[in-house]
């Protein structure tokens, strides 16, 4: 007779639970959250985003963040219509640790915005934009 060896589903779910425990452990240490106070945000007024006004408040964002010490790695906009939230997550890193920073605002309204965009916020009710200034 040929022996098999199986393993059980109880150990199959625990070896996936501590690979994927371990994974979020790991990511988690590799990108910290840096608390950088973002108090305003001068693109928005009474819950309207001024698009136009939007690369300021990133450019402050930025250079707060620089005034600690760090890198500047880029930052990622999300517009989401659903939830009426903007975000914008801001990576920089320090020495060898990498940090993100997330300043959020609801936002209901949305003026000069450009019409690519506006197009995939309307079709997809969300969009995500991966910003970085050049130097």
């Amino acid at each position: 007779m040929i022996e098999i060896d199986q393993e059980n589903l109880a150990d199959k779910f625990g070896k996936l639970f501590n690979t994927m425990k371990n994974a979020s452990e790991k990511i988690s240490q590799a990108l910290q959250e840096n608390d950088v106070d973002i108090d305003t945000f001068n693109s928005i007024e009474k819950e309207t985003l001024n698009f136009d006004l939007l690369e300021k408040d990133l450019e402050k964002i930025h250079a707060r963040i620089e005034k600690d010490g760090y890198s500047v790695l880029g930052s990622r906009l999300v517009l989401d219509n659903e939830k009426d939230l903007m975000e914008i997550k801001t990576y920089s890193q320090k020495g060898e640790k990498s940090f993100v920073n997330t300043a959020s605002a609801k936002v209901k309204k949305v003026r000069n915005i450009p019409a690519e965009i506006l197009d995939e916020m309307k079709s997809k009710g969300r969009v995500e934009i991966s910003l970085k200034f050049d130097d």
